[in-house]
């Protein structure tokens, strides 16, 4: 998991090692999970979150939120 910043703000990225077959089932998972991690960074930086991803390696795709 990390965070970076791109054009002064924040993304959020999370990898994911999930056997899935559908995006869904990450998003319902962890939806809430990237929700606290973006508001913790909008804290910490005092920047905006610009983007939320979950990175899947069983799908091998980000999934933006």
């Amino acid at each position: 998991d990390l965070c970076f910043e791109e054009d002064g703000e924040i993304v959020v990225l999370d990898f994911k090692t999930d056997r899935v077959t559908k995006d869904s089932q990450l998003i319902s998972a962890y939806k809430e999970q990237l929700e606290i991690y973006a508001d913790a960074c909008q804290k910490i930086f005092s920047q905006p979150v610009k983007q939320k991803i979950i990175y899947s390696f069983a799908l091998q795709k980000e999934i933006v939120l």
